[in-house]
C-alpha cells in the first residue's frame, strides 16, 4: 500500500500537466480557472466585494532610494486600515486607507496618517483575480494567444480600452497566479507590472488570495505588498470619489520668469493646483548657450521650462542640464531633455541609472524620447567640475553629508554668489532632518552664497535659508520628542544636527 501511495503522489502532477498540455481554447482555460475558484456562475452572480488589510508601497518605484545603486535599500510607505471596494459589474475599484512614510519626510502630511481615497478604473482595478477573470471573460474583451511560462498557462486578453493584459493560471490547481500589463512611466519610458496572487483561502465558497505582490521589470523591484485580513461579498458600495492630497500636480498654466541677476533667471511653473511647493529651474547664460539646473517632474514640465528658457536670449538655447540627484521626481524630465539633445551633468555615480532610464524602449506608450531617440550625453562630476567660458563661470560641486541623497550635486555662480540646489533646503518644509548638509557643503568648498535658487519653493536669501533650517531642525526635534513621549519611535529620530 505504501508503494501504491507513492506512485499516486508522483503521478498526479504529471497527469495534471498532461491535461493542460493538450491544445485548449482560452475560454476553456479561463472557465476552468473560474471553476477552481468556486464556479463561473457563482463568480458572475457576485456584484461587489470588499477587501480589507494593510500594505506597503516602495517610494517612486524604487527611484527614491538615497543611492542610485541597484542594491540600495528602498524607502517604503505603509498603508493601514485599507478598505478596497470592487464594483464587479462595472469592474472598477475604490480604495481608502491611511498612509504614513516609513522614512524621514520633510513635510508633516507624510507622517500624519491622513485619510486617502482613490478611484481605480480600467486596468487599475484588474490586479485582482476576480476582476481579471471577469474582464477576460467579458463580452467586450478579445482573447488572444495561449502560452506557457514556468508553471503557469498564460492567456492574453485585450479589454475594450485597447489595453492588453496577460493572466497566468497555475497548471496544478488552475487558480489565477498573476496578472500582467504595461504602462507609461516618466523616468523609464514604459514599465511592465506583474501582480502575484498567493495564499488562496476559501471565503463563502470562493477561493481568494491572502496576499498580493506587484513587481516591475526595472531592477526586478517589488513595488507593492498587500496583506489581506478579510473579504466581504455583496456589500453596499460607497460613492467612488477621490480625496487624495495633491503634490505638485496640476495642468501647467504658465511659467513665471524672474531675473535674479544679469544672465541668471528663475523659472517657476504655475499650475492649476498649487500644492505645498512650486517647482522650477535656474537658467544661466553662457557665451553661446544656456545652462539649466534640473529637469524636474515630467516631460510636460521640462518642455515648458526649456521652451520658455529658449525665449530669454535671442539665438541662445538650453544645451546642458544639471541633475541634482537621481530621485524620480528630480529626474522625471530627463528622457524629455535627452530627446532634445541636452547633455546631462551629474554625479558620476548617477551615470548608470541615467543610462537605464534613457535606454529603455516605450513601444506601446511612446514618449518624446521614444519618438525621437537620442543617445545620452553625460558629463560626470566627482568632487568639483568647472563650467566656464569668457562670459561666465559655474562650479558644480558634490553635496556633502546628505543622507537623503548621497550622490547629489549643487551649482554655484561665484561672481553673483548664487547657489542652485535641489532638496538641500526647501523654505516650505515643516522639518529638516539633514540640516547640516547645507553649511557642510558651503564650508567644505569655502563658498560665500548670498542667494539660493531651489528646485522647490522660491528664491531666498542666504540669511533666510539658515534661519529656516534652524527653525525646521527645531521642529523636527520637537516632533521626535512628542512621539517618543507617546512611545512611538519614528525613523530619523533623534535628529542628527551639530550646529546648535
Amino acid at each position: 500500500m505504501k508503494f501504491l501511495r507513492i506512485i499516486i503522489l508522483i503521478s498526479m502532477p504529471f497527469t495534471t500537466s498532461l491535461a493542460w498540455a493538450q491544445p485548449m481554447m482560452p475560454e476553456d482555460i479561463l472557465e476552468q480557472s473560474a471553476a477552481a475558484m468556486g464556479g463561473l456562475e457563482h463568480i458572475r452572480n457576485l456584484d461587489s466585494l470588499l477587501m480589507t488589510g494593510f500594505s506597503q508601497t516602495l517610494g517612486q518605484d524604487g527611484g527614491s532610494a538615497a543611492s542610485p545603486h541597484p542594491s540600495a535599500p528602498g524607502k517604503w510607505a505603509a498603508q493601514n486600515s485599507v478598505r478596497r471596494y470592487f464594483d464587479l459589474d462595472e469592474l472598477s475599484a475604490f480604495q481608502t486607507h491611511r498612509q504614513g512614510f516609513l522614512y524621514p519626510f520633510a513635510l508633516a502630511f507624510g507622517h500624519a496618517w491622513l485619510p486617502s481615497a482613490q478611484v481605480q478604473n480600467g486596468i487599475q482595478a484588474l490586479n485582482h483575480p476576480l476582476t481579471a477573470l471577469k474582464a477576460a471573460l467579458g463580452n467586450q474583451s478579445e482573447l488572444g494567444a495561449v502560452s506557457i511560462e514556468d508553471d503557469n498557462i498564460v492567456v492574453e486578453f485585450t479589454i475594450n480600452s485597447g489595453t492588453r493584459l496577460w493572466l497566468g493560471i497555475n497548471q496544478l490547481n488552475k487558480l489565477p497566479a498573476w496578472v500582467r500589463w504595461s504602462g507609461p512611466h516618466n523616468n523609464l519610458g514604459e514599465v511592465t507590472y506583474t501582480t502575484w496572487f498567493t495564499g488562496y483561502v476559501p471565503f463563502e465558497g470562493i477561493r481568494l488570495p491572502s496576499g498580493f505582490t506587484t513587481s516591475i521589470d526595472w531592477r526586478d523591484n517589488v513595488i507593492t505588498e498587500f496583506h489581506v485580513d478579510g473579504y466581504e461579498f455583496n456589500v453596499d458600495l460607497p460613492v467612488f470619489e477621490s480625496a487624495s492630497r495633491g503634490f505638485g500636480a496640476g495642468e501647467i498654466l504658465d511659467v513665471d520668469v524672474t531675473t535674479v541677476a544679469e544672465g541668471v533667471w528663475d523659472l517657476r511653473l504655475v499650475t492649476e493646483f498649487q500644492g505645498v511647493e512650486t517647482n522650477g529651474t535656474a537658467i544661466v547664460e553662457f557665451e553661446d548657450h544656456l545652462l539649466m539646473f534640473e529637469a524636474y517632474g515630467s516631460e510636460e514640465d521640462t518642455f515648458a521650462l526649456i521652451d520658455t528658457a529658449n525665449t530669454l536670449v535671442p539665438g541662445k538655447e538650453v544645451t546642458r542640464v544639471v541633475m541634482s540627484h537621481h530621485h524620480f521626481d528630480h529626474s522625471g524630465g530627463i528622457r524629455a531633455a535627452v530627446s532634445r539633445g541636452l547633455t546631462v551633468i551629474s554625479k558620476r555615480e548617477n551615470e548608470n541609472i541615467l543610462r537605464e532610464m534613457t535606454s529603455r524602449p516605450a513601444p506601446n506608450f511612446p514618449d518624446a524620447l521614444a519618438r525621437n531617440p537620442q543617445p545620452l550625453k553625460f558629463i560626470p562630476v566627482d568632487e568639483h567640475l568647472v563650467l566656464e567660458d569668457d562670459s561666465r563661470r559655474v562650479d558644480v560641486y558634490e553635496v556633502i553629508g546628505h543622507m537623503h541623497m548621497t550622490d547629489a550635486v549643487f551649482s554655484y555662480i561665484p561672481q553673483e554668489r548664487i547657489l542652485m540646489q535641489g532638496d538641500m533646503f526647501v523654505i516650505e518644509w515643516d522639518w529638516h532632518w539633514w540640516g547640516d548638509n547645507y553649511m557642510d557643503s558651503i564650508e567644505y568648498f569655502d563658498l560665500d552664497p548670498a542667494i539660493d535658487i531651489p528646485v522647490h519653493g522660491r528664491v531666498a536669501s542666504f540669511a533666510e535659508v539658515i534661519e529656516n533650517i534652524n527653525t525646521q531642525v527645531a521642529a523636527a526635534r520637537e516632533f521626535c520628542v512628542q512621539n517618543e513621549t507617546a512611545g512611538i519611535y519614528m525613523a530619523g529620530c533623534p535628529v542628527k544636527y551639530s550646529r546648535d
